[in-house]
């Protein structure tokens, strides 16, 4: 500090004098009276002012050239006062200066604009592939039901003349033809599937990438001493962290007496520790492969992440794959096996042009090889299970887990229930649930207290495995010497089976139909050629055991022709047309063919083969509707959140150029306070 030797009375030469007999000497400089510590004052004043203008004018130009960075947060000068010093019974100031640069920045607004940015992609990815998927919809799967309608229509064309061979030949083709665009269709969201899981694994590799960024700036953070002159480091890391949320739900935590903070993903997985960024993965599904799932690496261990925590865009693929393209693979399947197998039921009921039993139109959805296919086993298990389609009436979508220890085994469907598998008379384990029939034929070795889980699919590769079988026209069985088709107006369940080996001499068409008389059900068969009723051995029809319909020939023959089920309800009634054993020109096969395009015969008896596609056309468009909805709202909220920091943290250009004008002129003026104490040292030196 420059001393001062003050007099308060004397005239200068002597207070001079005095001064250089105490040797009051500083830098060459001889400090003495009140003049002399009057210029010493104004030059520290008005170094005091030139430094804090300078700051202030390096500020400003900073923010004015990150007016268009990224992330950039607008830089305030904390300027103060300096301390007064006591002179002359008065403290008299000292000038100012710069306390702190602090960043405009507010953490609620900052937290805000991060979930507004997760809630945005999430929306936005989910808006894109369900535009996709719609798309596919309405061009690519179309042709499958397209071709289905043209094979009903052939089939149509073939029963007004059941002989034509090239009449024949056309169904067979589209029939071919549903079945290869249901293969087509099949592949093509396996595809999109497919492409899911990459841009799943291309965005991780850009999260990780993101959080050793993060990991290297908190390294530069823990290397400061304090926040002063961190605040660049500061935005960068909020930069990429916005750019990360981006990808999932981002929750920063900050840590305890560091600069560094922790980035948590998800519901709790952490991905930045301080100085040390895991790494997430994409890794094989258990036991289905094909599902991959996203893990935590960390060292040598691996931690699954709950897909319907991610959030962000990985959270919006994931769900879009799970929920939407599974599903839609699921209805594929479950259109496909229905119509194989209506059309391959019909086939086997009827005769062909050669006279003999019908044979398959479509490959067994019941084969061997289908039935393993649809339980996806552990890798490594040593269990043999086989899943039979039973009812396509009862088929529900989605999967199912057989859960196995070293005594039981439990199948849990898509809403938890639970069912126990039973051990058969040949020791396997059987449960049969919602039209399937899933069957142990080995079971997992298992020790006590282990487990093994099985997935089972019913439907997913029902659409990638339906084939045409046949190849001769002539195999098309279109006489069907048993037709009972049941009226509308139905409210009863019943149904109509022929009996085995009636003769040809009960052939016709017949109108079978329930009536109530004195509080009891009875049958009446009129023969529709004649309109005459016909005798029955026994018209009696019991509301729980049905009736077996048995027409009487004479007072001690009949033909026994039907059985009617029970479950019918008065006024029911069913259209019959019994044929001749082998009929050369039949087509009441192909009648029943066609009737398969509009009955309600799957989904509980709510659907029909076309209505299933009709489905998934509408639930995907509606979802997709939806996230337009969503991607709208999230961008309003996204909006407002962005404008909100912007106010508070961007660099408005007309303010910084106007502190530019201001700080400039101050240090003009702070120039000039200098210039001043020059002058009053030169008068002093001059005068001594």
């Amino acid at each position: 500090m420059l001393e001062r030797y003050l007099f308060k009375s004397g005239s200068f030469l002597a207070c001079l004098a005095a001064a250089l007999s105490q040797h009051v000497v500083d830098n060459g400089l001889i400090f003495c009276g009140e003049q002399w510590a009057m210029a010493v004052d104004l030059m520290q004043i008005g170094v005091s002012g030139l430094r804090t203008s300078q700051k202030q004018l390096d500020v400003a130009s900073h923010n004015i050239t990150n007016v268009n960075t990224p992330g950039y947060s607008r830089q305030v000068v904390e300027q103060k006062t300096d301390d007064a010093q006591w002179n002359g019974n008065n403290y008299y100031g000292t000038g100012a200066y710069i306390d702190n640069v602090s960043r405009a920045y507010d953490q609620f607004a900052a937290r805000e604009l991060t979930l507004s940015t997760t809630q945005l992609e999430e929306a936005n990815v989910k808006q894109q592939h369900l535009a996709m998927l719609d798309d596919f919809t309405s061009k690519s799967a179309v042709n499958s039901v397209n071709s289905m309608n043209d094979f009903y229509h052939s089939v149509r064309s073939l029963a007004d003349n059941p002989s034509d061979l090239g009449s024949r030949q056309t169904v067979l083709e589209h029939a071919n033809q549903a079945a290869v665009n249901l293969n087509n269709s099949h592949e093509t969201l396996t595809n999109i599937r497919t492409d899911v899981n990459q841009q799943l694994s291309v965005s991780l590799e850009r999260v990780n990438a993101l959080g050793q960024e993060l990991a290297a700036v908190n390294t530069s953070l823990q290397q400061q001493s304090n926040s002063d002159g961190s605040n660049d480091l500061f935005d960068q890391q909020r930069t990429l962290i916005n750019e990360l949320a981006k990808y999932t739900q981002v929750t920063v935590l900050a840590d305890k007496g560091s600069l560094a903070n922790t980035v948590i993903i998800g519901s709790g997985d952490t991905l930045v520790s301080g100085v040390t960024a895991s790494q997430l993965k994409l890794i094989d599904g258990d036991p289905d492969i094909a599902n991959k799932q996203i893990a935590l690496i960390n060292g040598n261990n691996s931690k699954p992440i709950k897909s319907d925590t991610v959030g962000g865009s990985l959270g919006a693929m994931l769900t879009v794959r799970d929920d939407v393209i599974d599903k839609s693979l699921d209805q594929l399947g479950q259109m496909a096996i229905g119509f194989a197998s209506q059309m391959n039921d019909l086939q086997q009921q009827g005769v062909d042009l050669n006279g003999q039993q019908g044979l398959a139109l479509f490959n067994d959805i019941n084969s061997t090889e289908a039935m393993s296919q649809r339980a996806l086993k552990p890798f490594g298990s040593s269990s043999d299970i086989s899943v039979k389609i039973d009812d396509i009436n009862q088929l529900k979508l989605g999967d199912y887990q057989l859960v196995s220890n070293a005594t039981s085994h439990t199948l849990i469907d898509q809403q938890g229930n639970k069912t126990q598998l039973e051990a058969n008379a040949d020791g396997k384990f059987v449960a049969k649930v919602d039209g399937l029939e899933i069957t142990i034929n080995k079971p997992p070795t298992l020790m006590a207290g282990e487990t093994e889980t099985t997935i089972i699919q019913p439907l997913r590769r029902g659409a990638a495995d339906i084939s045409l079988a046949m190849t001769d026209s002539r195999g098309l069985a279109g006489h069907r010497q048993f037709t009972a088709i049941a009226a509308e107006s139905n409210s009863g369940s019943a149904t109509i089976t022929k009996l085995d080996n009636v003769p040809d001499d009960a052939a016709g068409r017949y109108q079978l139909k329930l009536n109530s008389v004195d509080e009891k059900m009875t049958v009446t068969v009129t023969d529709l050629k004649t309109n005459d009723e016909v005798e029955l051995v026994d018209n009696s029809y019991s509301v729980d055991d049905g009736a077996t319909i048995a027409i009487k020939t004479s007072d001690t023959t009949s033909i026994p022709v039907m059985t009617i089920s029970a479950g019918a309800k008065a006024n029911d009634s069913f259209e019959i047309e019994l044929g001749a054993q082998n009929s050369q020109g039949g087509n009441g096969n192909f009648l029943a063919m066609q009737q398969v395009q509009h009955q309600k015969t799957m989904a509980d008896g709510k659907s029909s083969v076309i209505d299933v596609f009709e489905s998934l056309a509408t639930d995907v468009g509606m979802l997709k509707k939806n996230a337009d909805k969503l991607s709208e709202v999230n961008q309003l909220d996204f909006d407002s959140a962005s404008e909100r920091v912007s106010n508070l943290s961007g660099v408005n250009l007309d303010e910084e150029a106007a502190n530019l004008m201001k700080f400039q002129q101050s240090y003009m003026a702070s120039s000039r306070i200098m210039s001043v104490a020059k002058e009053t040292f030169d008068t002093l030196m001059r005068a001594v």
